[in-house]
């Protein structure tokens, strides 16, 4: 459901859940000949399987293989890219999240094995002439030389590449920017278009911006402070129609975050099925017409998501949970969400993708098929997700903070507290 950017913390908090669990999904498709095997699409990078998730198979490392298919297809894109932040996949997060809809991925797989090497997360805004552009983060899941490799990349091709920069004291941000500096130096460095978005203090980012221009020739902006993501997308959008010149009527972004996507169509609801009553067989003739009795009034249910808010805030009430969502597993949307983050978009798309490998290794080992369950426990945190009884398919993501025994308390107090019947919802 769309929701207001306003009430998005910003900069994001800095929670970071576990990278692994997106490679370890696996995806097994049938393709019709080569071109689909290679993921080689006629407008874009990656073969589309499903309205959010875009594969690409590969036979060299991921970095390459990219370069190379940004070379094919001449894509249009903008690449947002953190600096001492943690803010592109949360700007992501904010241009989907307002019309209603989800992030996408590109995951990049080996050729023949289909083993994921790396994924990336983007939204696509549409234009006016009827394309769209992509906007991707380099807050990828990857191994660290991957994920260097393919930010340098994903920057360097971009039409458009932006820098979120966080509070970093002078000589912090100037070792992080080093890696990019070295890269435009070395050419070729297509893009030619910097913009410098600083989301704390922007006392030193004039000289940085100096320093990346050096004598390469791409032209380098710095904005002023962002203090909302309708801020930050203001000024990405903004430079992009001004680099777009005359007639970007039909390439121009829409500078509000609200109204960035278009709300994704709906599918039509089932027409709800009720008994019929079943006449007397003495009235089922009245002269020549047939006459029924009068039903009885019916309660109202409750709103199906006021069921679901009340349920994940009671499960959200035991010992030691700080956040909880229930979402629909198999497509991964959130139907309620109680407490602090994870936002539940995040603990729906996760929780869905760790139960998902976790079947998957059932599979392989020739293990008994069981309602999806898993506990995680990291040093002071724990991931629990709970099936809930009566609902084929939903589940409960909730994280926990503290010991070992706060994960055994809190699973033996969720056994007592009752779902929505499943007929009600």
């Amino acid at each position: 459901m769309p929701r207001s950017q306003d009430d998005l913390p910003w900069p994001p908090p800095a929670y970071r859940p576990s990278r692994n669990a997106e490679l370890l999904a696996p995806a097994t498709q049938i393709v019709r000949d080569r071109e689909d095997y290679l993921g080689q699409g006629l407008r874009d990078v990656g073969r589309r399987i499903a309205d959010d998730q875009v594969e690409l198979f590969v036979s060299t490392d991921p970095a390459s293989a990219l370069q190379q298919q940004f070379e094919r297809q001449a894509p249009q894109f903008i690449t947002l890219h953190d600096v001492g932040t943690k803010a592109s996949l949360h700007l992501l997060g904010a241009l989907a999240g307002a019309a209603g809809a989800r992030v996408q991925r590109l995951t990049i797989r080996r050729q023949g094995h289909g083993v994921a090497l790396a994924v990336v997360q983007f939204v696509e805004v549409p234009l006016a002439d009827g394309n769209h552009v992509r906007i991707y983060s380099t807050d990828l899941t990857a191994d660290t030389q991957t994920r260097q490799a393919l930010a340098l990349v994903l920057l360097g091709r971009s039409r458009l590449g932006v820098l979120m920069i966080g509070e970093l004291p002078a000589h912090a941000l100037q070792s992080l920017l080093q890696p990019l500096q070295d890269a435009i130096a070395r050419a070729p460095w297509p893009n030619r278009d910097l913009l410098l978005l600083p989301l704390a203090s922007a006392g030193t980012l004039a000289a940085q911006a100096a320093r990346l221009v050096g004598t390469s020739g791409i032209a380098v902006r710095v904005t002023p402070l962002a203090a909302r993501p309708n801020d930050a997308w203001s000024f990405i959008s903004g430079t992009w129609n001004r680099m777009s010149g005359h007639g970007a009527a039909q390439t121009a972004l829409n500078t509000d975050i609200e109204q960035a996507l278009p709300t994704p169509p709906v599918p039509l609801p089932e027409a709800p099925t009720m008994a019929m009553d079943l006449m007397p067989a003495s009235s089922a003739m009245s002269g020549s017409r047939l006459s029924a009795p009068s039903a009885p009034a019916r309660p109202v249910a409750a709103p199906v998501a006021a069921l679901w808010a009340d349920y994940v805030q009671r499960c959200v009430g035991v010992k030691s949970a700080v956040s909880g969502c229930i979402f629909d597993l198999g497509s991964q949307r959130a139907l309620a969400h109680a407490g602090s983050t994870p936002p539940p978009e995040r603990l729906a798309s996760q929780g869905a993708l760790l139960l998902d490998a976790m079947a998957g290794a059932a599979r392989t080992l020739g293990l008994a098929s069981a309602p999806p369950q898993a506990a995680i426990s990291y040093d002071q945190q724990h991931l629990l997700l709970y099936p809930v009884r009566g609902h084929p398919g939903v589940v409960l993501h909730l994280v926990l903070q503290g010991t070992a025994n706060a994960l055994t308390l809190a699973r033996m107090q969720l056994e007592r507290i009752t779902p929505p019947p499943s007929g009600a919802v």
